[in-house]
C-alpha cells in the first residue's frame, strides 16, 4: 500500500495461490474488488501490463461513497485477501493519428496507461492532468517520465484545462479519451461539440456509476408486444416492451457475462442479427450504436417487432 497523493492509496494485488503469472490485461482495464458486504467496487488497472507478477490500482477516499474506499483506506491492510475478478475491457484504446488524453483527479489511473502504452510505441498524443491542487494529483512523478507532452494544471493555482483548444489541437480522426468526474466528462463533451458540431463522435470516456448522466428519451415501441428471438439456444418469445432482455434470458438458464446491469461496464454487450435497438447504454460510440450490430441487453430495448439476438 502506498499514498500516492492526498486521499489516494495505490494497492500492490499478488497472487497468493502460486506464482503462476496472472491474467494478462491491456490498458484501460479494470477488475471488479470484492467488499466485506459481498458487493463490489471497480478499479482502473494502473500498473505496467507486461509485469503479470501483480496488478496495482488506486482508491480515493470517498467520504460520500457507499463504503468500499473507507473500507481500502481504514480497515484493509498489507497481508490481508482480498477476492478480485479477472480484468475486464470496456474502454480500450482504438487505433487513431492522434490521442488527446484528459484526466481529471483519480481518473487519471486508466488515462495513464493509455499514455504509457503510446509512449513505448512512439505513438503522438498529449495528456492534460487537472486535480483540486498538485497535493490531490497522484502518480505526478511517474507521469514525468513523458516530458513536455504532459500538462499538469492544478485548480487553486493554474486554473482548469482549456478544454477548447485541447480538441482544436486534434488532428482529423484523432480522438479525445477521458475519465474524471462527471462534470470534466460533460465539459469535454461540450467541447467536442463546439468545436465539431453536435455529431462528432471524437470522445471516448469511462464510467464506473451512472448517478447524474443523462440518458436519451426512450423510444416507444409501437404494439403491446414484440418477437424475441435467441437464435443459438433455440427461444423465440413475445416480449412486452418494458421486459429486461437480460433477466429473461438469465431466466432461461443462459448465461450471459454481465456486471453494473445499467450500461456503463460493457459486460452484457451481444450481437444483434436483426432489428433495430434503442440505445440506453453509455458504452458503445455513436458509430457503434448506429451500426445496430449489437447492443447491452441490460437497458437497450428494441424498436422493431422482431428482435433476432445471437444468444
Amino acid at each position: 500500500m502506498t499514498l500516492e497523493a492526498e486521499g489516494v492509496l495505490s494497492l500492490r494485488l499478488e497472487r497468493i495461490e502460486s506464482n503462476d503469472p496472472l491474467p494478462v490485461w491491456e490498458p484501460g482495464a479494470h477488475i471488479d474488488v470484492y467488499v466485506p458486504d459481498g458487493s463490489t467496487r471497480q478499479y482502473s488497472l494502473c500498473g505496467d501490463p507486461s509485469d503479470l507478477t501483480h496488478y496495482q490500482i488506486a482508491v480515493l477516499r470517498e467520504p460520500e461513497g457507499r463504503g468500499g474506499s473507507r473500507y481500502v483506506h481504514d480497515e484493509l491492510r498489507v497481508g490481508q485477501r482480498l477476492l478480485v475478478t479477472r480484468p475486464k475491457q470496456s474502454f480500450a484504446l482504438e487505433d487513431a493519428p492522434f490521442h488527446a488524453l484528459v484526466a481529471g483527479g483519480v481518473g487519471i489511473t486508466p488515462i495513464m496507461t493509455f499514455a504509457e502504452h503510446l509512449d513505448r510505441e512512439g505513438r503522438p498524443f498529449t495528456l492534460t492532468y487537472g486535480g483540486r491542487s498538485r497535493g490531490t494529483m497522484a502518480f505526478r512523478t511517474r507521469l514525468g517520465a513523458l516530458g513536455d507532452r504532459a500538462t499538469f494544471l492544478a485548480e487553486d493555482t493554474d486554473g482548469r484545462p482549456d478544454l477548447d483548444e485541447v480538441v482544436k489541437a486534434l488532428p482529423d480522426n484523432g480522438l479525445v479519451y477521458v475519465c474524471g468526474p462527471l462534470p470534466l466528462l460533460r465539459a469535454v463533451q461540450a467541447a467536442a461539440e463546439r468545436v465539431h458540431g453536435p455529431d462528432q463522435d471524437i470522445v471516448r470516456f469511462e464510467l464506473f456509476s451512472s448517478a447524474g448522466v443523462d440518458r436519451p428519451e426512450p423510444v416507444p415501441l409501437d404494439g403491446d408486444n414484440y418477437e424475441l428471438v435467441l437464435a443459438r439456444s433455440g427461444h423465440t418469445l413475445r416480449m412486452r416492451p418494458d421486459a429486461n432482455i437480460l433477466e429473461t434470458v438469465l431466466a432461461l438458464g443462459i448465461e450471459v457475462e454481465n456486471d453494473c446491469r445499467d450500461g456503463i461496464c460493457g459486460s452484457c454487450v451481444t450481437p444483434v442479427l436483426s432489428g433495430t435497438v434503442d440505445h440506453q447504454d453509455l458504452v458503445l460510440t455513436k458509430r457503434e450504436q448506429a451500426a445496430m450490430d449489437k447492443m447491452m441487453i441490460c437497458c437497450s430495448k428494441p424498436t422493431c417487432e422482431r428482435l433476432e439476438l445471437d444468444l
